[in-house]
């Protein structure tokens, strides 16, 4: 399966690409993950491509889902649209409150990784949460709080 996230520099793109490609790593598939950015840092567009199969080069023409972060990666994607593409839009797209889960923005990452693995099957879930630990664990540690939260977001 091909991934495409994409999004604005700051919105946890890079980040959501590497836990996603953990889990199918830790699943035993073969799993990889090219960034794509460069002024992500002052509001560029950040791409990660997240490659979960066998063979062939890792960066793809076209995307079996696509998550999108915010309004302005759309322009930058499109190209990456085929027509059996899954699109999944996140709430800054979408327009979607999220207030009533009591989810702050930083986390929508991880709730776009979380409708992806629901819409997909692409990894089990307990895989996710379990690379989300492995990834995030030290900061899990200082504030466990924050662990609940994205916890949360994955559901």
């Amino acid at each position: 399966m091909k991934v495409l996230l994409a999004g604005e520099g700051g919105q946890g793109v890079q980040l959501a690409g590497e836990i996603l490609a953990l889990a199918a790593f830790n699943e035993g598939k073969q799993a990889c993950l090219i960034p794509n950015f460069g002024v992500e840092q002052r509001g560029g567009v950040s791409l990660a491509f997240v490659k979960i199969e066998e063979g062939s080069y890792p960066k793809f023409e076209k995307a079996d889902v696509l998550g999108v972060f915010c309004d302005r990666a759309i322009e930058r994607v499109k190209n990456y649209i085929a027509p059996g593409t899954k699109i999944i839009a996140g709430p800054a797209v979408t327009g979607e409150m999220v207030n009533d889960r009591n989810l702050p923005a930083k986390v929508w990452n991880i709730l776009i990784l979380g409708e992806i693995v629901k819409e997909t099957g692409i990894v089990k879930k307990e895989s996710l949460k379990k690379a989300l630990e492995e990834r995030l664990g030290e900061k899990f540690k200082k504030n466990p709080e924050l662990r609940e939260i994205n916890f949360k977001a994955l559901e």
